[in-house]
């Protein structure tokens, strides 16, 4: 994988090809940097419920066609095998059921779009009254927020683009203002799976460091009324 401009090779980055122009790079950065902004402002512990429902959000509906379908399949064909184990008997002695749902089955591409605007809304939604809002006091609250907000952006410009690209495919698009955005920013998809892993990473260190935390009685409740 290259980032390349006018053709020559930038920063060599892994293998197979994405090549992004120098436009699209610059627009996608200037939207990452308003989400990063927003993302400082808010602190880390107020975008986590949208960061996550994101998540969720593009894991089914962007990436999910395949990757669902897969999924229900491997549980459904392995599950002779597993009720087998969970007996004490031998899994390779039992049948592999045929797949449930078709190989390469694909949720139509309106159903995928209206699924991903309504989870990254339930995000929004079940932050309102999240246990672990606060103001943002704790020392990497920003500099995290900073990370998960410019996050946020990048995975709902991603999942914009890889369904432009989807729906052009298959009726050829249209003109205007946002189908020049659309066709400017770079698709990303090969990028996402690491970045939702360093994420997830980041929010396992997080709350290993501070699990003992929860077992810790909140302040005083207040001195009670002395003797009467």
């Amino acid at each position: 994988m290259f980032f390349t401009e006018a053709g020559h090779s930038l920063v060599p980055l892994a293998q197979g090809t994405l090549t992004l122009t120098l436009s699209g790079v610059v627009l996608l950065l200037i939207f990452m940097g308003l989400g990063a902004y927003w993302g400082v402002q808010q602190g880390f512990r107020n975008v986590l419920t949208p960061a996550l429902w994101t998540i969720v959000a593009y894991i089914l509906t962007v990436q999910g066609g395949d990757f669902v379908v897969g999924l229900i399949n491997r549980f459904w064909q392995n599950g002779p095998a597993l009720v087998a184990f969970a007996l004490g008997q031998n899994p390779a002695s039992a049948p592999e059921l045929d797949p449930l749902i078709t190989p390469g089955f694909q949720i139509p591409l309106f159903f995928r779009v209206i699924t991903f605007v309504a989870l990254v809304l339930l995000g929004f939604f079940f932050n309102k009254n999240a246990s672990w809002k606060g103001p943002p006091k704790e020392a990497l609250a920003k500099p995290l927020g900073l990370f998960v907000g410019a996050l946020i952006v990048l995975l709902w410009s991603n999942g914009a683009v890889v369904f432009w690209e989807e729906y052009v495919a298959g009726n050829g698009g249209f003109g205007g203002p946002l189908a020049g955005v659309l066709n400017t920013l770079p698709n990303v998809s090969v990028l996402m799976p690491s970045l939702i892993t360093v994420f997830f990473l980041i929010l396992l260190i997080l709350i290993v460091f501070n699990f003992p935390k929860i077992w810790k009685p909140e302040g005083g409740g207040g001195g009670g009324g002395g003797k009467r």
